[in-house]
């Protein structure tokens, strides 16, 4: 499957938890704000990151949109931002983006001018504490778009004690193991299929939304 570019316009609360998380997979992302004291302190974690003016074209054109396949535009609460973004990346031909909205007439107006789908991170957010609330295993979770999202959880008991490689999940299931505990306390990516999961470990997965059911 060929490898797909990111970017992220705007590192507000949302757009910097979906951009944390998909360089956690070791994507490749570009990331933008118009804070260049937020751009100093961390870029070194993206791919890419620069500071602009999200309502100049000119300066949007220039960061190279034209290479991107999915977009977030997280400039929620700044229309102007939100509409300039979006219409440069559609003239530009990004292959998908996703935009934030603070509500649904807002969303309504960056749709028609070539967004492919509205996120209200309020809803957004009271989803993911729902889903916490129905599930103890069940962390957190981005929608990446495209039917895709990433999923933090607890193992399972049902899990526990059995390797990646028996657990199948990605024969049985299309679910991608991307991270699991690491030797410093953290999580890491660099692991074998044979790395066996403990109970209560945190792993974060990728996977089809209709997948999500089986954590919630």
């Amino acid at each position: 499957m060929t490898e797909k570019n990111y970017a992220v316009l705007g590192l507000g609360r949302f757009g910097m938890k979906v951009a944390d998380t998909i360089a956690a997979t070791g994507a490749a992302i570009l990331v933008a704000d118009s804070d260049q004291e937020l751009i100093d302190e961390v870029g070194s974690r993206f791919t890419s990151a620069v500071s602009l003016d999200m309502t100049n074209a000119d300066a949007l054109e220039d960061i190279g949109l034209e290479h991107i396949d999915v977009l977030i535009i997280d400039q929620a609460g700044h229309l102007q931002s939100s509409v300039m973004c979006t219409m440069v990346a559609s003239d530009t031909g990004v292959g998908r983006i996703i935009a934030t909205a603070v509500d649904n007439r807002s969303g309504e107006i960056l749709k028609k001018l070539g967004a492919d789908e509205i996120i209200i991170p309020e809803e957004e957010s009271a989803l993911r504490l729902a889903k916490s609330l129905i599930s103890e295993d069940f962390l957190e979770f981005t929608d990446l778009g495209e039917g895709l999202c990433i999923v933090k959880i607890h193992v399972s008991s049902e899990w526990s004690g059995k390797s990646i490689r028996k657990l199948a999940l990605r024969e049985k299931h299309n679910i991608n193991v991307i991270a699991v505990p690491g030797e410093d306390g953290g999580l890491t990516t660099e692991f074998s299929p044979d790395r066996v999961l403990n109970n209560g470990e945190i792993v974060i997965l990728a996977m089809q939304k209709e997948e999500l059911y089986q954590f919630v």
